[in-house]
């Protein structure tokens, strides 16, 4: 009983280390795009256009945050 509760832990850290894995490249993708999004974007323009109200806001982050996964 005991060895099936390690077994499981075991397959269940080795699942989640092969996710990181497989996710690794696009979370290093994410990285290096919010860094050159920070460095060459003001955080005044950035605030402008999505701290002002309250669905346009929403909306123009939801345009523009969509294609970067794909």
């Amino acid at each position: 009983m005991f060895q099936d509760s390690i077994q499981f832990g075991v397959a269940i850290a080795a699942a989640a280390r092969d996710i990181l894995l497989d996710s690794s490249i696009y979370i290093l993708f994410g990285i290096v795009v919010a860094g050159l999004v920070k460095v060459s974007l003001n955080a005044a323009t950035v605030a402008n256009h999505l701290g002002r109200g309250r669905y346009l806001s929403v909306i123009k982050a939801a345009f523009f945050g969509v294609p970067l996964p794909l």
